[in-house]
């Protein structure tokens, strides 16, 4: 049963991480306010730049939901239900525990910043770029910098289920000692 478990974790966390690549796509730094020529380039360019935008903010939402239920997987099927059965057979879970506790609040951050991120990307697909091009870039500058910050919390995500997966190895391996103290 543990050796499934962690055969079903492995494979979340690869999928996991192939998606996050998928999605982690770090904004160049720009600086606050737009060049004249940024400017001539945005008014020059709004068209093609707003058909951009709304193609990034579909492909945006289809990953967001994508990930965010492979994440709630993880989080509910696995963390949760194992951690569940720990407790129920009177086994010390507390490490469990709280790398679940963890990883539940970093999906709350990314939940968080990706609605940021998505509302921030839709009001700027709603300014009129053609007669405010200075609104529409600083919008796209805070809508990278929301996007960053999804980025980053995509990468915590991921390091907190290696390090469940850590706990996890290292329950199994004290609770098989426990269990060699027991038949001897």
């Amino acid at each position: 049963m543990k050796i499934t478990k962690k055969v079903v974790l492995t494979g979340f966390i690869t999928a996991v991480l192939i998606c996050g690549v998928a999605f982690m796509k770090i904004a160049s730094a720009q600086s606050d306010q737009p060049t004249d020529t940024q400017i001539q380039l945005v008014k020059n360019n709004c068209v093609q730049l707003k058909g951009t935008l709304n193609q990034l903010h579909a492909s945006d939402a289809l990953l967001r939901v994508n990930m965010g239920q492979l994440y709630e997987s993880i989080s509910i099927k696995l963390m949760n239900g194992f951690n569940g059965r720990v407790e129920n057979n009177n086994l010390n879970n507390n490490s469990l525990l709280s790398a679940t506790k963890n990883y539940n609040a970093l999906l709350d951050n990314f939940r968080n910043d990706y609605q940021s991120y998505e509302q921030q990307l839709s009001a700027s697909i709603n300014i009129d770029c053609q007669n405010h091009p200075t609104s529409f870039y600083n919008a796209i500058s805070s809508a990278r910098t929301y996007r960053d910050r999804v980025h980053i919390d995509i990468q915590s995500l991921n390091q907190s289920i290696t390090h469940y997966q850590s706990t996890l190895d290292q329950f199994e391996s004290d609770y098989l000692l426990s269990l060699e103290g027991t038949t001897r």
